[in-house]
């Protein structure tokens, strides 16, 4: 064999060698984009926020699907085939009428595209906000309307339960000191006027309910951020302080009776990236609530009521049950209301 001969030989099989680690590597890109249940994931880019130095994912510009169209069958009979009483036919014909009424028509809406945050925003995060306000008493980048002589620390950094300092109280409780303050764990016990105020700081704003409900549930209107089923242990849900499960950890579901830290279910990732997005906290957005807002909303970056008495909420939080938790479910608080299970995550403009 000439050596010509031999060239073009070894030429071709280094080729089919490439050929073929292209379509491995392909392949494999294509599985790892792949959720638990099989939904797509989507291909997105990811960049860092300068200011707080957050992840954040980038989503383009584009349409979904927001809000529910699911429906109840109408209830006649028990499964015995026992008619029904009066009071429960009356109940069966009203469930369909009540039961996410808030979340309907789902229709599809176009956004701009916006980049949203990977994780809720922890305690080490606002700490340092918290840092800068009190050294430089800047409230110029703060809401207009929030409450005089705010000073945006958390509720649960507080001395919040003096109960707390007595052990033999501390003993029977089943939380401590740093279960609402560990760096790693989503900062919870401010308002909507401390996340504003935040975000603003920050160099970035609260997500909208539709930009919020894009990064949940990508483009197939899907329950969940995986998917249409639902599985234990791939949120922060629950709540419970007894009882077992199959899939427990001790004497919880998930493990986790309160806040986990960040980005703990990497099974419960949304489509394009983003963590706890269903369970662990809810959520703070930029819009004010309105129960029949989807009916009356534009079908282009919806930016939620010009006024209300409410924010709106979204996501669930580590007290809820997995339909509590679903991408559409809307949920709504007076602006200065506090809780252990409500925080936030920011986004920004492109």
């Amino acid at each position: 064999m000439t050596g010509s001969l031999i060239r073009w030989v070894l030429g071709i099989l280094l080729l089919l060698v490439v050929a073929a680690g292209a379509a491995w590597f392909l392949t494999r890109a294509g599985a790892e984009r792949k959720g638990p249940e099989g939904f797509p994931q989507e291909a997105v880019r990811e960049i860092i926020h300068g200011r707080d130095e957050s992840q954040m994912v980038v989503v383009p510009a584009g349409e979904f699907v927001m809000g529910t169209s699911e429906t109840h069958p109408e209830l006649r009979e028990l499964p015995e085939e026992k008619p029904l009483r009066p009071l429960e036919v009356v109940l069966a014909h009203a469930a369909p009428a009540w039961r996410h009424e808030d979340e309907r028509p789902a229709r599809t809406v176009g956004l701009d595209g916006f980049a949203i945050d990977r994780y809720e925003v922890t305690n080490a995060r606002y700490r340092k906000f918290l840092e800068w306000i009190q050294a430089t008493g800047d409230h110029g980048r703060c809401h207009p309307e929030e409450p005089r002589d705010k000073d945006h620390t958390p509720r649960y950094w507080r001395d919040y339960n003096p109960l707390l300092a007595d052990s033999d109280y501390a003993r029977t409780t089943p939380f401590h000191s740093e279960t609402f303050t560990a760096d790693d764990t989503p900062v919870v016990g401010i308002d909507w006027f401390d996340a504003f105020a935040y975000a603003a700081w920050a160099g970035k704003r609260l997500p909208t309910e539709a930009e919020w409900e894009r990064a949940a549930r990508g483009l197939d209107g899907r329950r969940w951020p995986w998917g249409d089923d639902w599985h234990w242990g791939y949120a922060n849900l629950g709540g419970e302080k007894k009882g077992m499960d199959i899939s427990a950890k001790g004497y919880e579901k998930d493990g986790f009776i309160y806040p986990a830290p960040v980005g703990s279910f990497e099974k419960g990732v949304s489509p394009v990236g983003c963590y706890d997005m269903a369970g662990n906290v809810l959520e703070w957005c930029a819009d004010w609530y309105r129960s029949d807002y989807y009916s009356t909303a534009p079908d282009t970056d919806p930016p939620g009521p010009e006024a209300g008495a409410q924010r709106a909420v979204r996501g669930g939080g580590s007290q809820n049950y997995p339909s509590y938790a679903r991408c559409a479910e809307r949920f709504f608080y007076e602006p200065e209301f506090r809780n252990f299970t409500l925080g936030f995550r920011c986004a920004k403009d492109l």
